[in-house]
């Protein structure tokens, strides 16, 4: 079952890796036209950059010559429309969770730098930025320093990890 679910996966990255990403705007409207319903998750995280004012306003203007023409094509139009709301979506959804997992490492980082740790831990509750998120990372930091024999820092963690429990909000 394992070999089966490994060939699958392969099979799949080939796949992924032999299609090419067009740069001409009107060409990757067509590649996601093109892209199969279960792909597009995927190739919007991959093509995020191209997703851009540029290209919206390329789509639109695809949209509105389609709508205004003197026989309006109206299995295009649907098809154009269908796909801008989700990629608008779509691309708002990767850029949250994009967001949701550099958050917390900002976080980490501004409190680790921090010349004073428990001033920095009372702003920091006193904006909710002590979350699961930061204190996920800390335990993987943790891990991570231990695993590597760092003792010292592991500690030091440890007890910023303690201090931030205090103020976690679930």
């Amino acid at each position: 079952m394992e070999e089966f679910a490994t060939k699958k996966r392969e099979e799949l990255v080939a796949k992924r890796e032999a299609r090419l990403i067009p740069t001409d705007n009107n060409a990757l409207i067509e590649y996601f036209l093109d892209t199969e319903a279960p792909e597009m998750e995927f190739e919007v995280a991959r093509c995020r950059t191209q997703l851009d004012t540029a290209f919206f306003s390329n789509l639109d203007t695809s949209i509105g010559s389609l709508r205004f023409a003197a026989v309006p094509n109206e299995d295009r139009l649907a098809e154009l429309e269908t796909l801008r709301d989700y990629l608008k979506e779509a691309v708002e959804a990767v850029d949250k969770a994009a967001q949701s997992v550099s958050a917390p490492a900002d976080r980490l980082k501004k409190l680790l730098e921090s010349k004073d740790k428990k001033a920095m831990l009372l702003e920091m509750a006193g904006e909710n930025e002590i979350d699961q998120g930061l204190i996920g990372l800390l335990e993987q930091n943790i891990s991570g320093a231990e695993a590597a024999g760092q003792k010292e820092a592991a500690e030091f963690m440890g007890k910023i990890l303690l201090a931030c429990r205090r103020y976690v909000i679930s």
